[in-house]
């Protein structure tokens, strides 16, 4: 199917079902983004990458709606949080891309989250209350 410019969310998530579907890996549970909410509000997640265990980053939930990432250089930035279908969607301040959009599922005791836009899945590492730790200040 060709993506059409109005299309293009659905075409992202038609493709993003496809890809949790046709691996054994990831075929388990999908979390919907309210539940992955339910979970992050209030907790700081540190996201890794799943294939290497690098972490990426340290995501800081201050609200349903609002987020602090600190990147694995230091640098933070706020976000705000979108809940698109079973996506949840991240447009930072020094980062707009509006496609920026993640859907969290579950295998076995694991978190994890893939891109819509890239097909990256990122394992949540831990969860804490920590604030997250920003070189300098966050912007905005």
């Amino acid at each position: 199917m060709a993506c059409r410019t109005g299309m293009r969310l659905r075409c992202i998530l038609w493709a993003v079902i496809a890809c949790v579907c046709a691996g054994p890996a990831f075929a388990q549970q999908q979390i919907t983004p309210d539940a992955f909410l339910d979970l992050a509000t209030g907790q700081t997640l540190t996201f890794s990458d799943y294939d290497t265990g690098i972490t990426v980053g340290v995501e800081q939930f201050l609200k349903r709606d609002q987020s602090v990432w600190a990147q694995s250089d230091g640098r933070c930035s706020y976000g705000r949080i979108d809940i698109r279908g079973p996506l949840l969607c991240f447009i930072y301040e020094n980062f707009p891309n509006p496609d920026n959009c993640w859907m969290p599922f579950q295998r076995d005791t694991e978190i994890l989250v893939m891109s819509a836009e890239s097909r990256e899945i990122q394992r949540v590492t831990e969860i804490t209350t920590d604030p997250v730790l920003c070189e300098g200040t966050p912007l905005s």
